[in-house]
Parts: structure tokens; sequence; C-alpha cells
């Protein structure tokens, strides 16, 4: 069975994916405290590491792995190390460097992440990257997907790498399995406390006003064209979401009031959005979940991703 260390994996959604595939999750590695706590809750069988990638050795990794096992390295580092390395005098910023060094002490049999289109516009750390594993051995794929060709219920595009020690083809998403909002949050009550992070958000009395006049499943509460015409809207049940952000709980930041009631969606929703399971929690208060949601990699994604590897693996 191929085992995973996965290195900036924040509530977990990358892990979460790959678990499904069939994939032995080992290790979890983030900085952020409340992320790490949700990390450990929902995955008991592996080790949550509190810790910044600087003073994480490799060593201490390889200990938690069964070496006699191939292993996949996943995660990758935030966009914004790429965008601070892109503008940086000075050759390697110094997490993306340590990130590097973990992979070159490591050496997994397979390296997996996803992350922002635009990363590739980060032309020094992106090539950094790719000569780094060109010299290692490694084959390298990589694409641009919609998220919701791969069964996540939203509208988010995503670049995927795969890089493995012989030559790997991603294959295709499948179109058919598109989801809606409908498919994904219909049936979950106006508010009920009992059910995990489904607390609702109490808008100001401006933005009731304003939720209750737009009209139901997908209606804008200001007109085409105007500075805010990407907020303030209500979702349509038989589409995909909007793109779910780190803010994706506040109905003045983006589209994301509920199809039918009057309120944004809340942290549960935006997560079964992201292709998260109904029985994965986040720990934290609202705001803190909802940027672990926002931030994770969705499941279904991730699990794509692991079902590649596993084809290449079994075929190897």
């Amino acid at each position: 069975m191929l085992e995973v260390i996965d290195l900036f994996c924040g509530a977990g959604g990358m892990s979460c994916g790959l678990r499904s595939a069939g994939l032995r999750i080992r290790a979890g590695v983030d900085f952020n405290k409340l992320s790490v706590e949700t990390y450990r809750r929902n995955f008991p069988r592996a080790r949550g590491v509190c810790a910044d990638v600087k003073d994480v050795r490799a060593a201490d990794l390889a200990a938690l792995l069964d070496r006699r096992r191939p292993f996949v390295l996943a995660g990758c580092p935030p966009c914004q190390l790429f965008s601070q390395l892109h503008r940086a005098s000075r050759p390697v910023g110094e997490e993306f460097g340590h990130y590097l060094r973990l992979l070159w002490a490591l050496r997994p049999d397979y390296l997996v992440f996803e992350n922002v289109p635009r990363i590739v516009s980060y032309k020094k750390a992106w090539e950094r990257l790719l000569n780094r594993l060109r010299q290692l051995g490694y084959h390298v794929t990589f694409k641009v997907v919609s998220s919701e060709t791969l069964g996540v219920p939203q509208k988010r595009k995503r670049l995927v790498l795969v890089a493995a020690k012989s030559e790997i083809i991603l294959s295709d998403p499948d179109v058919r399995s598109i989801k809606t909002v409908r498919d994904a949050i219909e049936g979950l009550p106006e508010s009920d406390f009992s059910i995990p992070n489904h607390v609702t958000m109490k808008l100001s009395p401006a933005n009731l006003a304003r939720i209750q006049a737009t009209m139901k499943n997908g209606g804008r509460s200001k007109m085409p064209r105007s500075a805010f015409d990407d907020s303030y809207g209500r979702m349509r049940w038989d589409a995909p979401a909007p793109t779910i952000t780190t803010r994706c709980i506040s109905f003045s930041n983006g589209c994301f009031g509920h199809p039918e009631y009057d309120r944004a969606i809340t942290v549960r929703e935006a997560a079964l959005l992201q292709g998260f399971d109904r029985d994965f929690r986040f720990v934290g208060g609202v705001w803190e979940t909802a940027k672990q949601v926002g931030n994770a990699v969705p499941p279904p994604i991730a699990q794509w991703l692991g079902e590649n590897i596993l084809r290449h693996f079994r075929a190897s």
C-alpha cells in the first residue's frame, strides 16, 4: 500500500481525498495549530505535526514511514511563497528552500500537489521546482482542471501536478459527474446547532434587508457590471457553486447567499461544496473554520490524483 506524508496539510483536504483513493495517510504537517487539531481529529491513525517546515527534519518524517513501502509526498508550498520568491533577489526563499530540502532528503516515490493555475507565472520558483524534480530523476506531468468535472459541486480551476520515477499520465476528468449545490446541501436545515459547523452568521440589518429583497435561487441584489457584481448574491440550486474562499460565510464577500434561506452559507455547507464528507469536523471558531475550508484542497480532486497514482503504481 502506498503511504502518504502531507506537507502544508491544512485541515486535510488532500489527505482526505488520497485516503478515499486507498492510500494510507501517515502524517500531516502544518504550522497552524487549529488546522492541525482539525487534522488530528479526522485522521486519528496519522501523526498531526504542528510545525513550520523550516523546523521539520527529514529523518523525523522518514521515521513515520515503513520504508519497505513506496510513499507519496503530498502538498505544495502556498502560492504566496512562489510569489515572494518570484519577487525576491536572493536565489531561493527560506520556506521554499526547506520544502526542496525535504524533497531532496526523502526522495518520495511520488510527489503530488494542487494549487492555483497562476502559480506557473512565478517562473523563478516554478522552474526551480521542476528542475529539482528532473535532477532527482522524476517524470513530471501537470495540467489545469476544472473542479466541477472531478465531482466537486463548485466552479474552481486548479493546477495539479504529479511526479513519478517513470512516465505518468493523468486520466481525463469525467464531465458526466458534474454535481450541483442541490446535490451537496439540499436538506440541511436553516439552523441546527446539533450539526457540526452548521452555524449561521448573523447579518447586519442592511445585509438582512438586502438578501430578503434578493430573488431566491441565483438572484443578485446588485445590477450586473456594478462595482459589487460578484457579491451580495444567492447560489443557484441546479448549478455548481462559485469558488469557495476563506470568506465563504459572508454574504458581502461573494455570491455566498443560500439559494433559499435568508443567510449566507454555513461552514458545514461550504465544506460540502468543497467535497468534504458530512462527518468531517473542523476545529475552531466560525471564521477560523471557514478559512480552513476555503484553503483546503477539494477532496474529490485529491481522490482523482490518488487514483491516477495507484493506477500507475500497479502497472509499474
